[in-house]
């Protein structure tokens, strides 16, 4: 199994860095990549997008109105293909797994090879690309839950002997599984999703080991798209003002050029150039009405030189890296603002041979990022008021490690690496302009990677200790920076082919976070415990195939308890269940059929409450859902 998030391409017993490498996503009952991903250790689910890994929010500490004003980011990065996904305080657009090769959850900093947004980790998907021989696949599925309905279909095959494509698309249509009960101005639970991803892959017989793949996407999401409650959270219901039913109308395109050329046996050169051009919009009915339309424009090149010889006692690579975004916000009659940020960074890695055992590895990124944003509270209003936050820093993000052979089946490591998240600028409530710092973390792990019995057993764990300074939280409306935190734990993760039929996964995360200074506005959260840190995370899974090609599978999430907010109120706790799927089915080399039922014992499922007009909102996931789909695949 291949890790790729580090930039170079290793096996997941030669990485240090914990990780989680997710195969077989696309079966129908998983709908995002997100939801794949929160199922691994020290992971949580958040409703409103992107993972939270190790008691970091993966959204980083503020979501929907005060991302708006402050444009701050995400903790967690997600990109797809080498692009990064957009997150602007909600996750408007979703990354299905459809046609998806493989899913990688790197938990802690990745700063050093993956850059900016990604303090608590990454996510990082591969799709499948094109091949020279034919294949397609045809699938429709039903939820009783609303019924949603899914279509989607995968062609791909060679337009000549050097070239190839790859077409990939799927549709949902439905409802949440929230109800808005009484008058709405629209179908408030209505969910309409569609994507579609083209590759083109050319291989040119003169010119040996060179590959080039252009990546076109296209995804659009409409309707529904917050999991709010209120009252009686399972009840399934949202019972607040009519006024207030949110619709939205989002999209994102995408084109890439993925450039890559294996010199030699040793030397291979790549070059990833690409372009993204984000809209996330909603409307409200709300008396003054309320809506937002958030144009985004980003532009990334990445160039990486590698050195990875067969056999030698060095191996390692350098890249440059260059990113643009231009932002326009209009959240009338709230806020609008105007952003403007650009990356500049250089990177490098090696890993040493100091003898048969041991390999040391140092690292190291040195980053500029310029940011320049203004923002209006209220324009036109009475009480409009400005700010403008222009930034400019350059930091250096140092990585290093020691990794030693143990036995041919066992390697353990020891790194170090250090993590960032920027700063920004906000208005509080009362309109005052305000700036906040950057966070940071320095991160040291111990790892283990094992495999037993002829590699039908893998075992790998990963101990931890996180120190962070200047971390960001929201206190009393306004970002602050916490001056002292730090966590540590354990992470366990097995998987084991019992028989050639049998197989069975586990994985195991522990965790313990304390705000360990603070200042002298906010002594009262000293020796509290981080939100979204639950001590005790579990996944367990199975699959045994039966006679004749069928097979029954399933799998369990436990997730312990946790606050909502830094403040560790009582009265805003969450987490604290446990999450049953199962799976049966057929399937040989061309049909496939599945049944399933996600969250078996409807156990009611909280990720957050969030204060609201003096009440708490709860943001909840699915009850029990029944679903069916059926493949057709040819070659």
């Amino acid at each position: 199994m291949t890790v790729t998030g580090e930039k170079i391409n290793r096996s997941l017993k030669d990485t240090t860095t914990a990780v989680s490498v997710l195969r077989d996503t696309d079966t129908g009952e998983i709908k995002s990549v997100y939801d794949a991903a929160a199922a691994t250790p020290n992971a949580t689910a958040n409703g409103a997008g992107i993972i939270n890994i190790r008691g970091v929010e993966g959204t980083g500490p503020g979501t929907g109105y005060n991302t708006l004003v402050s444009g701050s980011r995400p903790r967690v990065s997600t990109t797809v293909d080498g692009m990064s996904e957009s997150w602007n305080g909600q996750r408007y657009v979703d990354a299905s797994p459809w046609d998806v090769e493989q899913i990688e959850v790197l938990r802690g900093p990745q700063s050093t090879t993956q850059g900016r947004n990604t303090m608590a980790g990454a996510i990082v998907v591969n799709t499948k690309d094109p091949t020279f021989d034919w294949e397609g696949a045809l699938r429709a599925g039903y939820e009783n839950k609303d019924g949603k309905v899914t279509l989607a279909g995968m062609i791909s095959g060679p337009i000549t002997d050097e070239l190839a494509f790859r077409v990939a698309a799927e549709g949902l249509n439905g409802h949440s599984y929230i109800d808005y009960p009484g008058a709405m101005p629209w179908d408030a639970s209505e969910v309409k999703n569609s994507s579609f991803r083209g590759k083109l892959l050319w291989k040119p017989s003169a010119l040996p080991g060179f590959t080039a793949k252009l990546t076109v996407a296209h995804h659009k999401n409409k309707g529904e798209y917050l999991n709010y409650v209120d009252g009686n959270y399972f009840d399934y219901q949202y019972h607040r003002l009519s006024t207030e039913a949110r619709y939205q109308d989002s999209f994102n395109n995408t084109v890439s050029a993925d450039l890559r050329y294996q010199i030699n046996d040793a030397w291979s050169a790549s070059l990833l150039l690409g372009h993204a051009d984000n809209i996330s919009a909603f409307k409200d009915s709300d008396t003054p009405a309320f809506s937002m339309r958030l144009d985004e424009k980003g532009n990334t090149a990445e160039a990486r030189l590698a050195y990875a010889p067969q056999d030698g006692w060095l191996s390692g690579l350098v890249g440059v890296y260059y990113y643009d975004r231009d932002q326009d916000m209009n959240a009338s009659p709230r806020v609008a603002a105007k952003d403007r940020l650009k990356t500049e960074a250089f990177y490098g890695e090696a890993t040493l041979a100091l003898d048969d055992k041991w390999s040391l590895n140092l690292g190291g990124r040195a980053e500029r990022e310029m940011q320049r944003r203004n923002t209006t509270l209220g324009p036109g209003q009475s009480y409009e008021a400005q700010a403008s936050y222009d930034l400019g820093e350059t930091l250096f993000l140092p990585k290093a490690g020691l990794s030693y052979k143990y036995s041919p089946s066992t390697t353990l490591g020891l790194s170090a690496r250090k993590g960032y998240n920027a700063g920004g600028s906000g208005l509080d409530n009362d309109n005052k302009y305000y700036t906040f710092n950057k966070e940071q973390v320095t991160t040291y792990e111990l790892s283990s990677r094992s495999t037993f019995l002829d590699e039908r057993v893998s075992l790998n764990a990963n101990a931890f200790f996180n120190q962070y300074t200047g971390y960001q939280a929201i206190l009393g409306s306004r970002f602050t920076n916490i001056p002292e935190g730090q966590s540590y734990g354990l992470e366990l993760e097995s998987k084991a082919r019992v028989t050639p039929k049998l197989t069975l996964s586990a994985g195991i995360g522990l965790l313990n976070t304390k705000v360990t200074g603070t200042d002298a506005a906010n002594p009262g959260i000293q020796g509290n415990q981080f939100n979204y840190a639950p001590h005790l995370t579990v996944n367990l899974g199975f699959k045994q195939r039966l006679p004749r090609n069928f097979y029954i599978g399933g799998s369990l999430n436990r997730v312990g308890s946790y606050y909502s907010d830094i403040t560790n109120d009582p009265a805003r706790t969450a987490g604290d269940y446990i999450v049953a799927n199962l799976n049966t089915g057929y399937e040989d080399a061309r049909w496939g059929v599945r049944a399933y039922v996600n969250n078996l014992t409807n156990q009611g499922v909280l990720y957050a409450q969030i204060p609201a007009r003096g009440n708490n909102l709860g943001v909840i996931g699915a009850p029990r859902t029944v679903g069916v789909t059926v493949d057709y695949r040819f070659n």
